[in-house]
């Protein structure tokens, strides 16, 4: 019945780390772990633990829900998995009722618990909150924190608390909270830094076999927690590679070309690099054209830079493509994607440009998906490199595909000295094509 006690066991038992988490009173509470070290199940016991005492603080300001719970995770695929380990880990005689629909559970004492997804921050307002749960909120943009979750906790009635969990990715506004709960004098928030070895059920053996395979920023982010400058950036020596303008093809040189062919609403890219020099000469990027036009743009391409030979992804729509240009004459290997073989090609990539072995010119949309590209943890632990949600990679799939072409065409890695003038024009930066079926 609605305003009497509740009580409840929960099935858990907390590392020393969860302990100094739950024995918090402070309002705003930042947890940043290592993967692996409990976080999410420390934050969804915190809030259950707590709620009995959330229930009896609202019981007399007549609100509804008498306590407004939200779990908030940056994507929805993040969100089922909180939603699964939720309805797992709430005690079953606590539940009043469960909707799959709204993903909601409704508790005896008048409490809801929700689960969300900040996809579409502008689905988050308009609702006053007594606790806001955010796991990986360092993936969560910061608008939807700033715009929409923030003025949640300042509803009149509602107790207004919040827990942030998750991995570092750079010194963005998780950061910046974190900083706040470092400090002494701020009263309002509490913080804790974790590496993964804290959890004492993770075996020592698995962490430094991580560390023996992972670069070293990456382990330094993902499983010991630090607050890195450039996050999970997989390019980190972009600045320095970038010099010179496109060129026209010069009689005696030798080329390559990286082919990435677009996939439902992707682009398909064309780089053309010298492989005496291993500068990128050629940028070309279009969608929405027929495969048969695009077969006959790379054929011209490839003839105006002296029979350049290429690299494509040949997986999928690929192959035939593949076959096609063959049957015209065009020299082109496939390259076929695995998460393996394309782990290794962009390795090579990025040693190509730590070591400044690769050139390309001021290409805007190149440039922007290089910075953009990052490194990403799976929910079984396991680290993939791709373009985050709602950004494309084809330009960087398409220099990756070119650099492994000059590495197949004998031309060892030189450090590339740059010594011409200062360009005093903009220089053209290749033809970028958009045509409706």
């Amino acid at each position: 019945m609605a305003g009497q006690p509740i009580t409840y066991n929960l099935d858990y038992k907390p590392h020393w780390g969860q302990e100094q988490f739950h024995a918090s009173r402070a309002r705003f509470r930042v947890l940043a772990c290592g993967r692996r070290w409990g976080k999410d199940r420390a934050t969804i016991m915190d809030a259950l633990g707590r709620l009995p005492e959330m229930v009896k603080l609202n019981a007399e300001k007549k609100l509804i829900p008498r306590v407004n719970v939200w779990f908030v995770a940056p994507t929805y695929p993040v969100s089922e998995q909180v939603w699964a380990e939720l309805k797992e880990f709430t005690p079953k005689a606590f539940i009043d009722g469960i909707s799959e629909t709204d993903r909601v559970i409704r508790t005896k004492g008048g409490g809801e618990l929700w689960i969300k997804s900040a996809e579409h921050p502008e689905s988050l307002v308009g609702v006053g909150l007594d606790l806001l749960a955010m796991t990986e909120a360092a993936s969560v943009q910061e608008v939807a924190w700033q715009m929409a979750l923030r003025p949640t906790l300042s509803s009149p009635g509602r107790l207004g608390r919040a827990i942030f969990n998750g991995t570092p990715k750079g010194l963005d506004w998780f950061y910046r909270m974190y900083l706040r709960g470092q400090d002494p004098l701020d009263k309002e928030v509490e913080s804790w830094k974790f590496p993964t070895s804290g959890n004492p059920y993770i075996r020592a053996e698995e962490i430094e076999s991580a560390k023996k395979e992972l670069p070293d920023s990456v382990f330094r982010q993902e499983y010991e927690a630090e607050f890195l400058a450039e996050g999970g950036q997989v390019f980190r020596h972009v600045d320095g590679c970038v010099a010179g303008a496109l060129e026209e093809p010069i009689g005696g040189h030798g080329y390559v070309m990286g082919i990435d062919l677009a996939k439902h609403e992707d682009f398909t890219v064309l780089i053309v690099a010298d492989k005496g020099t291993r500068r990128v000469v050629a940028f070309e990027r279009f969608n929405q054209i027929d495969y048969n036009v695009q077969k006959e743009m790379v054929a011209h391409l490839v003839r105006k830079y002296n029979n350049a030979r290429c690299w494509m992804d040949s997986t999928g729509v690929g192959d035939p493509i593949l076959e096609d240009l063959q049957r015209i004459g065009v020299v082109v290997d496939g390259y076929g994607m695995t998460s393996t073989s394309k782990k290794q090609l962009i390795d090579s990539l990025i040693i190509s440009m730590e070591q400044e072995t690769l050139r390309f010119p001021p290409i805007p949309q190149l440039i922007s998906e290089l910075r953009a590209y990052e490194y990403e943890t799976t929910k079984a632990g396991n680290i993939r490199m791709n373009a985050p949600s709602g950004y494309h990679d084809d330009t960087v799939v398409a220099l990756a595909l070119c650099n492994y072409g000059l590495g197949q065409s004998g031309g060892a890695r030189q450090k590339i000295v740059i010594a011409y003038p200062t360009l005093t024009r903009r220089a053209s930066l290749g033809r970028v094509w958009s045509l409706q079926r």
